[in-house]
């Protein structure tokens, strides 16, 4: 056999071997992990109620990729995580009117929440075994637990949140992430009231929330 056929029958041999050492993953998974950075800023505020401040979130967590068809880029996620949550306001007692509270003794208020969230979501992306940027886009609902409340509230001593306005302690509202590779936006409306009135209060307080920024997804 000649030299070069012989060169040819090795470097053949040599390709094949690589391709048949070359495993795709036909089970993977997306998108394990999340952290999410967010803007809060409050809707449906009454007069008596005014936002100050920047207002923000933060979550992380673990969503379990749940893909239905074959070429797995469609699926379901179901999760659970840590959500955090501070608030800037400035917020007025109404114990008499409000003509009556001389607005410019107000000053800011702050109230954190951290919470225990179960995200679900419905999935739909570009991905493949051996395709690692893709575009995605994820809608879906969110699920919270607030199982601590700090207040720091700076209008007079004896001041409490609970006097103006109740907190809701189970939150839940629509999710929608969507992007490319590693950067994606994030936007969540609670649909339940985040605050609303008091028993003692005697204006009408039904405040939602919106969040809107970045999400990061990991393996």
């Amino acid at each position: 056999m000649p030299r070069t056929a012989i060169f040819f029958f090795f470097i053949s041999s040599l390709i094949l071997a690589q391709n048949d050492s070359i495993i795709v993953d036909d089970r993977y998974l997306e998108d394990q992990f999340y952290a999410n950075f967010t803007y809060i800023g409050l809707m449906n505020t009454p007069p008596q109620i005014s936002k100050t401040g920047f207002s923000y979130g933060i979550g992380l967590g673990f969503i379990k990729d749940l893909p239905v068809n074959e070429r797995r880029n469609f699926g379901f996620g179901i999760g659970a995580g840590y959500g955090f949550g501070t608030y800037y306001f400035n917020v007025k007692e109404d114990f008499e009117t409000p003509s009556e509270i001389n607005s410019t003794e107000l000053k800011s208020n702050k109230v954190s929440m951290h919470t225990v969230e179960f995200p679900v979501e419905l999935r739909f992306r570009t991905s493949s075994s051996t395709k690692y940027k893709f575009w995605r886009i994820y809608p879906g609902i969110k699920f919270a637990y607030v199982f601590s409340l700090n207040t720091n509230l700076k209008q007079r001593e004896d001041f409490l949140v609970e006097d103006v306005v109740e907190i809701d302690k189970f939150l839940y509202g629509l999710t929608l992430s969507g992007g490319f590779n590693k950067w994606n936006l994030h936007v969540y409306y609670g649909l339940n009231n985040l605050f609303s009135e008091s028993k003692n209060n005697s204006y009408e307080i039904n405040i939602h929330e919106i969040r809107l920024g970045l999400i990061f997804y990991i393996l």
